[in-house]
């Protein structure tokens, strides 16, 4: 079932309607209350990943396709990104570390934030190390145009598989935080993919989740 789309802002009456919306799409597919959870969770986590990144201060289309088996919620914008703006999203500890790019969500975020403002020439920035693996480690394709880019959570998560596809939680190994950062993930664990797309500041955000699943 395919549904008109939505304007969304970071208006509480906005973000409201958002969830009616998804809500209103589960209960159209006679789903149960588990999973209209789900599907609304799925949606709390896909706009406060938008609001992070932005400060609260975004325009985007939202939307939500599928059937009885699968559905996929798909956002976009256009991200206005500065410097000044990356800078209040790190939150930097009194070490000046990113701590804010930690977890699945932040270093989603992290890794949008520094794409979109990298296609600035006069503001190039570099992620940190472990944004830079996270995005090269589930980078799908860098087309001719070095203004797009795509991303995706499975092609991540298979990465770190390959990893640690013979590790089990006794084991001893040198960096097993983004594997465990998958665990914990409420959206790594509803969602079979997360794409992300990026062509210069346009942002679509696609997740897909299997019903029931």
């Amino acid at each position: 079932m395919d549904r008109e789309e939505i304007y969304v802002t970071p208006e509480e009456e906005s973000m409201a309607e958002a969830l009616a919306y998804a809500e209103d799409y589960a209960a159209s597919q006679g789903f149960a209350a588990k999973e209209s959870l789900r599907i609304r969770l799925l949606t709390e986590e896909l706009l406060g990943m938008l609001a992070g990144i932005t400060d609260d201060d975004f325009r985007a289309m939202f939307r939500i396709e599928g059937d009885q088996k699968k559905t996929r919620l798909y956002l976009s914008s256009t991200v206005d990104m500065t410097v000044s703006r990356r800078e209040a999203l790190i939150a930097s500890s009194k070490d000046r570390k990113n701590a804010a790019a930690t977890g699945i969500i932040g270093k989603l975020k992290d890794m949008i934030a520094t794409a979109v403002l990298s296609f600035d020439e006069s503001a190039q920035i570099v992620a940190d190390a472990p944004v830079t693996d996270f995005y090269n480690y589930g980078m799908e394709m860098m087309a001719g145009n070095t203004a797009q880019m795509a991303w995706s959570l499975a092609g991540y998560r298979n990465s770190l598989e390959e990893q640690y596809i013979d590790l089990d939680k006794t084991d001893d190994f040198e960096d097993r935080e983004p594997w465990d950062e998958l665990e914990r993930s409420v959206l790594a664990n509803l969602a079979d993919d997360v794409r992300v797309s990026i062509r210069k500041d346009h942002v679509e955000i696609v997740v897909e989740r299997s019903v029931g699943k």
